[in-house]
């Protein structure tokens, strides 16, 4: 959320030595919790709370308990909408578990029970809502959903925009050698994009997973089906009804064989194919 925020144009921070803008946010958060304690702190006691200071810090990590529960449920623009509602409920069940001498520890109890239950349900409850979510911008992304027969690798990261719009995933080997911190060397990237007039072979301008591939020389290598070699990355493009379909791989573990097996076997698949 951090980085979303436009430091660099409210502070020059993004020439600053260590973190940059990262840095600055880390520091302005930390800046805004103490000042958001001490003015709860201060209305509080205005009002005539005891003990003020006791109340405020729970408030602080009810807060926190709060947003890292509407995080883990997919629920950010629920948890907006509610704002005063959960802020009402927060400083009340804080003066609740706050109060001296209470007739009973049953009400603390059973609130530390619901607090407790509820951090794995909103997993779950985000787990469904972040498929859901994915399964819908698959369905309205606008372009078939190519994929090749996915035997001995698994798919991750399945991103699709209406902006464009395209499609693409990332493949991974099934193999008990990859080294999943080496990205770059291991996977195969495979985007599906309408077919544009700058698709001219042998002049092949695609694009591999939001970057343009801009009129790459290539050879045809099978119907429909071109290649270009270069020493960084290969690259095999597919069309198809209407479509380029992009299967590129940047690393030594990826062979041309790999690829071209790869392209032979697309086909149009269903959203639940990369929800696995």
């Amino acid at each position: 959320m951090l980085t979303a925020l436009p430091l660099a144009d409210l502070i020059p921070c993004d020439r600053q030595p260590g973190w940059g803008c990262l840095g600055v946010g880390l520091v302005l958060l930390a800046v805004a919790a103490v000042v958001a304690l001490l003015a709860s702190w201060l209305m509080l006691r205005l009002a005539g709370v005891r003990p003020a200071w006791q109340v405020a810090a729970v408030v602080g990590l009810l807060s926190w308990l709060w947003g890292e529960l509407s995080d883990r449920a997919y629920a950010w623009s629920a948890s907006t909408a509610l704002l005063p509602l959960t802020s009402a409920a927060l400083f009340a069940l804080a003066a609740v578990l706050t109060a001296p001498r209470p007739v009973s520890w049953r009400p603390r109890i059973a609130l530390l029970a619901v607090g407790a239950l509820l951090w794995p349900l909103s997993a779950l409850v985000g787990d469904h809502r972040a498929d859901a979510s994915r399964r819908s911008e698959l369905v309205d992304v606008g372009v078939p959903l190519f994929a090749p027969d996915i035997a001995g690798y698994r798919i991750e990261h399945p991103m699709a925009t209406r902006h464009g719009p395209w499609f693409g995933f990332v493949l991974w080997p099934k193999r008990a050698d990859v080294d999943t911190k080496d990205p770059n060397s291991w996977t195969v990237r495979v985007t599906v994009t309408p077919l544009q007039p700058r698709f001219q072979p042998p002049a092949c301008e695609a694009v591999d997973l939001g970057s343009t591939v801009r009129g790459t020389p290539c050879e045809q290598v099978a119907a429909n089906t071109w290649r270009t070699v270069n020493p960084y990355v290969l690259f095999y493009f597919v069309r198809r009804e209407g479509f380029v379909i992009v299967l590129s791989a940047d690393g030594k573990h990826v062979t041309d064989a790999d690829l071209r097996t790869l392209a032979s076997t697309l086909a149009v698949r269903d959203p639940d194919f990369f929800l696995r």
